[in-house]
């Protein structure tokens, strides 16, 4: 344990939520972090507190959280072990300073913009912790199709919401074909082998595996049996609004929507019903 960690040991730790809980669960020991994002600098604080990273940088786009994160880092007498930067995504760090990237509470979309952002910056990361606000197909395909393995995903809950925190690796886990396999046979087992017929142009709502994730499917828990049935109620709503519906693409809509309510309500049958 650093001199740091030590000096600090007769402090009471930082409290983080489920969410943020979630995220450091998976950062790997010895790690060298950057946090984007980091709002009061909770996160990386928590962490090397505890002994589980050996450096931080923490980065927020916003002035009132990058002050906030200063402020945090020198209470705590951090501030050779935590350096605090104001900068959009990853422009305020260089090629090499980190090998681990943790992202929480924005949108997915934003998420894949940073982390395109500098390439430079993603050759010497071996790990990415994301926790997105949305978008989680998108973030699933875009990092596999870039080469990056799926580690581990988990979800959890905070304040009434369910939220996925995944882990990209650059050498463990599922690669874009194990996914896609694992999809296939997901397609097999619901007897809906012929759905994706016609491309992805044909049915534009993402296969259940890169809503859910494959790991979290694999695993089902009454977290995942709680967000299928949100995600059934609110399509529900959806195609009551159009259920008197006569203008064509608004009736092609509709019935793209019970489709993709049939499917959510046989996955839920099959992953929980005995």
């Amino acid at each position: 344990m650093s001199e740091e960690c030590c000096r600090h040991r007769g402090r009471a730790s930082i409290s983080l939520g489920p969410r943020l809980a979630k995220v450091a669960a998976f950062v790997p020991f010895g790690a060298s972090l950057g946090d984007i994002g980091t709002d009061h600098a909770h996160l990386p604080v928590s962490l090397y507190e505890r002994g589980q990273i050996s450096r931080a940088v923490a980065v927020d786009v916003h002035h009132g959280p990058y002050l906030s994160a200063l402020s945090t880092v020198r209470e705590r007498g951090l501030e050779e072990a935590i350096a605090v930067r104001l900068g959009n995504g990853l422009e305020p760090i260089a090629p090499g300073e980190v090998d681990t990237l943790t992202i929480a509470g924005m949108g997915g979309s934003t998420m894949l913009e940073i982390l395109d952002g500098r390439p430079d910056v993603l050759r010497t990361v071996t790990t990415i912790v994301v926790q997105p606000q949305g978008a989680e197909a998108r973030v699933r395909k875009h990092l596999l199709a870039a080469g990056w393995f799926l580690a581990a995903e988990e979800l959890v809950a905070e304040d009434g919401r369910i939220y996925a925190v995944i882990v990209f690796s650059t050498s463990e886990g599922l690669d874009l074909a194990g996914v896609d396999a694992a999809a296939h046979r997901l397609w097999e087992r619901l007897g809906c082998a012929g759905v994706l017929q016609g491309g992805e142009e044909a049915n534009p709502d993402p296969h259940p595996i890169w809503r859910y994730g494959p790991l979290i499917l694999a695993r089902p828990t009454e977290l995942l049996r709680t967000l299928l049935g949100e995600d059934i109620r609110l399509l529900e709503r959806r195609a009551q609004g159009l259920r008197r519906a006569r203008d064509p693409e608004v009736r092609s809509k509709r019935d793209q929507i019970f489709h993709q309510i049939g499917l959510l309500k046989s996955l839920e049958e099959m992953l929980f019903c005995p």
